[in-house]
C-alpha cells in the first residue's frame, strides 16, 4: 500500500489527513520513486490556506519537493535505472527554456498532485540524477528554492564572476541565492531586520550585512558599502515594501529580481531612479529541469549546503507544517521518510 497525505484547500493545515492506496501501474515512460524525503515550501501553506491562482480541487496530495530512489521503471524509460538516486522536478512541465503560463498547471501539489507520499509514479522527464554527495534532505531542498535563486541569478540577469549581488531577505530562496551567487565569484550582501539571521548569513559567506529596521534607508549603506557604485543585482524577496530602496541599491544599468511578495503595498518607486540608473526589474519564476541539472551540479561541485532548520519524520507531517508556518524558523523544514540515508 501507497501511504500519502491530503490537504483541503481553503481549509488550512489542519485538515491534513494520513490515507493509502494501492500501488499503481506503470505507464510507458513511468518511473517508481520510492520518496526518502520533502520539503515544505510558502506555495504548500497557500494552497492549503485557498490562496492559490489556481482553481484548485476539493482535495489534493500537496509538496512539490523531494527526492529518492527508482524502484521500478516502466516501458521505453531509458534514462533511469532501478537503484538510482534522484530529485523530482518542481514542474514536469518546464523541461527548459523560458515559463510560460500553459505550463502552470503541471506545478506539482496542486493541480497535479504533489509527492508527499511513500512512493510515487512519474514520468521520467520529471526526474533528475542526484550525485552520492547530496543527501536526500539536503536534494528536498533543492528543486523550488536553489532553483528560483539560480534562475535569477544565472538565468535572467546573467551573473558574472566580480560582480555584486544584494540579497534581499534572509528566507530560503534569499540564503541560497547568496550561497549560489557567492560560488560564483561576487560580492555578496544580505538584509534583513533581524541580526542573528544576518550572523547566519556571514556564516554561509555573507560578505555585508544591513538591518533595514535599523537603516531605514538602506540603499544608502549598501552604496556606501560598495565604494559609492551599489550593487549589479539585487535578488527580491520581500516586493512592494522594499522595491524601491531595492532600485536605489542598485549600480548604474543594475537588475532588480523580483521573486517574493511579502505584502501588497510599500513606498512608490521613483520612475527617475529607474530611467536615470538605467535599472531593470524582472519577474522570476522557479525554473526548468534544466535549470534543476545546473543546480545540482553547482551544488555537488562547491559542497552547497542548504540550511535546514527542522527535521519530521513522515507521520509527523502535521508538525512539520506548524514548524514551516513559525517565525522562529530560520531555514528550510524537511520530511524524512527514513532515517538511513536521510541525513543532511
Amino acid at each position: 500500500m501507497i501511504r500519502y497525505w491530503t490537504i483541503k484547500p481553503g481549509e488550512g493545515v489542519g485538515s491534513l489527513q494520513a490515507q493509502e492506496k494501492p500501488a499503481s501501474f506503470l505507464g510507458a515512460g513511468e518511473v517508481r520513486v520510492s520518496i526518502k524525503a520533502n520539503s515544505i515550501n510558502s506555495r504548500d501553506i497557500m494552497a492549503a490556506m485557498g490562496m492559490s491562482p489556481l482553481p484548485l480541487p476539493d482535495q489534493i496530495i500537496p509538496v512539490s519537493d523531494g527526492a529518492g530512489i527508482v524502484v521500478e521503471t516502466g516501458a521505453e524509460v531509458s534514462e533511469f535505472a532501478v537503484g538510482d538516486r534522484v530529485v523530482i522536478a518542481f514542474n514536469p512541465s518546464h523541461q527548459d527554456g523560458p515559463f510560460q503560463s500553459h505550463m502552470a498547471m503541471g506545478a506539482l501539489g496542486e493541480i497535479r498532485p504533489g509527492i508527499l507520499a511513500s512512493e510515487v509514479v512519474i514520468e521520467e522527464s520529471a526526474l533528475v540524477h542526484l550525485p552520492d554527495n547530496i543527501s536526500f534532505e539536503q536534494a528536498a531542498c533543492l528543486p523550488c528554492v536553489a532553483v528560483t535563486a539560480w534562475n535569477a541569478l544565472y538565468e535572467q540577469s546573467a551573473l558574472l564572476p566580480g560582480q555584486s549581488v544584494l540579497v534581499v531577505g534572509t528566507g530560503s530562496v534569499a540564503l541560497a541565492a547568496m550561497q549560489l551567487a557567492k560560488a560564483g565569484g561576487a560580492l555578496v550582501g544580505v538584509t534583513s531586520s533581524d541580526n542573528a539571521k544576518l550572523e547566519q548569513a556571514v556564516g554561509l559567506g555573507a560578505d555585508f550585512t544591513v538591518n533595514y529596521r535599523e537603516n531605514p534607508d538602506w540603499s544608502e549603506v549598501v552604496k556606501n558599502l560598495t565604494g559609492g557604485v551599489g550593487v549589479d543585482v539585487v535578488v527580491e524577496t520581500a516586493g512592494p515594501p522594499s522595491i524601491a530602496q531595492s532600485v536605489k541599491a542598485c549600480a548604474q544599468g543594475g537588475r532588480v529580481m523580483e521573486i517574493g511578495l511579502k505584502a501588497m503595498e510599500g513606498p512608490p518607486i521613483n520612475i527617475l531612479d529607474l530611467l536615470v540608473g538605467g535599472v531593470r526589474i524582472f519577474p522570476v519564476m522557479v525554473g526548468s529541469r534544466a535549470v534543476l541539472r545546473r543546480v545540482v551540479a553547482a551544488v555537488s561541485r562547491n559542497g552547497l549546503k542548504v540550511p535546514i532548520s527542522d527535521r519530521f519524520g513522515f507521520d509527523d507531517a502535521p508538525d512539520a507544517f506548524a514548524a514551516f508556518m513559525s517565525p522562529k524558523s530560520s531555514g528550510k523544514t524537511v520530511i524524512f521518510h527514513e532515517e538511513e540515508g536521510a541525513t543532511a
